[in-house]
């Protein structure tokens, strides 16, 4: 197979890339966001982050204030059982706002691959269209459980913590009462695979080289630009 390098795509690609970056990171914070709201709580949205809080939560600090002794000592205080329903509230709630920003990314690399396998046939007969960047850019959400899984243990390896796993994904493994890697291997062996899909059955030979140089050059300065330059200016 003769390797080839197009530096027409390479630049548009990788533009692209930069620019997926940024949105990926903001419509994760969003899933977030959207699931809190629907619970009731106040947002925030940060470059890289979200913040969310509700009378609840102030409720339940004034009560720890107030009987902070019979707290920890568990012991009996007048608001026992309001303070315990409201943590139980608080940790499920808690749960689901995390699994809202996976989610999202999930279910918009969904999006994605679903275009691109009604649109297969298509793409083979005609090449592709705007169409087809656009849903091989919405697949690719995917690679953030990749990305996720991989740092996070390179980071052990480098820099031990006690723990291989990191983000989202490993606090709903430790909500759902699992082992705290389970959540974030198999989302980053389905992320895996979907991307080397995308990669070797949609982007056509000539530009499979060119697509995944752009993608490692243009992900890598997305995210330093959003989440070091741009990001923090914009959304502090």
């Amino acid at each position: 197979m003769k390797i080839t390098f197009d530096i027409k795509y390479f630049l548009i690609l990788t533009h692209a890339f930069i620019v997926f970056t940024a949105i990926g990171t903001v419509s994760h914070e969003y899933g977030h966001i959207l699931v809190a709201k629907y619970l009731g709580y106040e947002t925030t949205l940060h470059y890289g982050s979200m913040n969310y809080n509700s009378d609840l939560n102030e409720e339940l600090v004034e009560i720890y204030i107030q009987n902070e002794t019979a707290i920890e000592n568990d012991g009996y205080f007048d608001k026992k059982n309001e303070y315990e329903n409201g943590i139980k509230k608080l940790q499920s709630n808690g749960l689901w706002i995390t699994i809202g920003g996976p989610l999202q990314t999930i279910l918009t690399g969904l999006i994605g691959l679903t275009i691109l396998l009604i649109r297969k046939s298509q793409i083979r007969a005609f090449g592709l269209k705007i169409i087809d960047w656009l849903a091989i850019f919405l697949s690719l959400f995917w690679l953030r459980e990749v990305f996720n899984l991989v740092t996070s243990v390179g980071s052990e390896i480098t820099s031990p913590v006690g723990s291989y796993f990191g983000g989202d994904e490993k606090f709903i493994s430790f909500g759902l009462n699992l082992w705290e890697g389970t959540i974030p291997i198999i989302l980053g062996f389905f992320g895996l695979l979907i991307s080397l899909f995308v990669i070797f059955k949609i982007i056509p030979n000539r530009l499979r080289l060119t697509f995944i140089l752009s993608g490692l050059i243009g992900g890598i300065i997305g995210f330093i630009l959003w989440m070091d330059i741009i990001g923090p200016k914009i959304l502090p």
